[in-house]
């Protein structure tokens, strides 16, 4: 009795085994079987049959860039937005630093050459101008050697400007290089703005030309530029540092500009944009900027004026085509 019982639980032991390994012989082929089934159920590889992909890629001949095709549910997942190509008239504009200075008939006598940044402070390397009854003898850039930038003067600035003793006038120093000199448009007002960012002044406060040529600092090779604030009621004050807004040549003039959210830097500083060529289809193509104003990139090369451009979601663009997903 005990002999059988232990050869009936043995062959109950194998049975059970020999129903595993039937089991997972039938599994094994399943697993096989399944992406074999997809690929019929789908020949291209792709996307299972009845559905479309939410984006697609074509190569553009003798380009590395792809063309990008979002269905419209992608579109509106990703948040594509889109704008165009403007063309407007900018101010172009330059911030560099500024001293008040008192009236130049009152500046003290030149000082050695202390190697104070930017000439402000005591020790300016610039030497003070003579008064402003000499200033018609002020020996001109050209005269001095200074590559000739006294000749880009407009004739209607050669004339000093006459400061009053009880108008309570000063002046603003500003120190520009050459090339800042040539790009300055040299007959319009500076204004004028506090040193700290965070203040605002109650009334826009501006500088006219004082009608002198530029001063050279051999040793820095950069040029010192006089600005007068007339009448006594700026509240400025002598050896005060400020802001100061010039305007820039060229102002004014018509430019091609784009949302600044619509230009995307990739890792080796290219410039691109996304062109929208046909509905939800995007093209990358790259773009210089000349500067920016405000929320606008201002264009020196890319697409014309009414160009369809991507406005949000170029950087989303961007990883997906370079991505593929």
């Amino acid at each position: 009795m005990k002999v059988e019982s232990m050869f009936t639980m043995k062959a109950d032991r194998i049975g059970r085994a020999f129903h595993g390994v039937l089991i997972a012989s039938a599994v094994v082929p399943m697993l096989f079987l399944g992406p074999a089934a997809g690929r019929a159920a789908d020949p291209g590889g792709g996307a299972p049959a009845g559905k479309s992909p939410a984006v697609t890629f074509e190569s553009i001949a003798g380009s590395t860039v792809k063309r990008v095709t979002l269905t419209a549910k992608a579109a509106e997942r990703l948040g594509i937005e889109t704008g165009s190509v403007g063309e407007e008239r900018v101010v172009l504009k330059q911030m560099v630093s500024g001293l008040i200075i008192p009236p130049m008939e009152k500046q003290p006598k030149p000082k050695p050459f202390g190697g104070v940044f930017g000439g402000f402070g005591s020790g300016a390397a610039t030497p003070s101008p003579p008064p402003v009854a000499a200033a018609a003898t002020t020996p001109k850039l050209a005269d001095v050697g200074f590559g000739g930038f006294g000749r880009v003067v407009p004739a209607s600035l050669k004339q000093p400007v006459a400061a009053s003793p009880a108008a309570a006038a000063v002046w603003v120093l500003v120190t520009l290089s050459p090339a800042e000199w040539d790009r300055l448009a040299k007959d319009k007002p500076a204004r004028l703005l506090p040193l700290a960012t965070r203040d605002t002044s109650e009334k826009d406060i501006f500088a006219r030309p004082s009608g002198m040529e530029p001063l050279e600092d051999m040793k820095r090779a950069m040029l010192s530029l006089y600005y007068v604030v007339p009448g006594k009621d700026h509240g400025l004050t002598v050896n005060e540092r400020m802001r100061v807004e010039l305007q820039l040549s060229g102002s004014n003039e018509k430019k091609k500009v784009v949302p600044y959210s619509a230009v995307y830097y990739d890792a080796k500083g290219n410039v691109w944009v996304y062109v929208n060529t046909k509905p939800l289809v995007f093209e990358r193509r790259r773009v210089g900027v000349e500067r920016i104003v405000g929320d606008l990139a201002v264009l020196s090369a890319g697409p014309p004026a009414g160009t369809p451009v991507v406005t949000v979601g170029a950087a989303v663009l961007y990883g997906t085509e370079i991505f593929g997903k």
